[in-house]
């Protein structure tokens, strides 16, 4: 499963964003957190700490509006995916 896809295509609808800049932002989240993993090599914490702390800085950075709700909604996205995730 690429993780950057799947998750990037969900924030460009939570942001109304376009999908290419929001998978840019996962991986530059990821990239911040994790400098030595890709986003096919993190877990499950991992990604939930990366959506719940970097992923907010740089969605603040760009000023988009309802960061805390899109964190939310984000890390909620990844519970109800998570076999999917452990299947990939």
């Amino acid at each position: 499963m690429n993780i950057t896809n799947f998750f990037g295509e969900f924030l460009a609808q939570l942001t109304e964003r376009r999908p290419l800049a929001c998978k840019g932002m996962i991986r530059l989240a990821v990239l911040d957190k994790f400098p030595e993993k890709t986003p096919e090599q993190l877990n499950y914490n991992e990604l939930k700490d990366i959506f719940e702390t970097t992923l907010k800085q740089r969605l603040e950075n760009v000023s988009i509006s309802n960061i805390e709700k899109i964190s939310k909604d984000i890390i909620l996205y990844l519970v109800r995916n998570q076999s999917l995730l452990t299947m990939a």
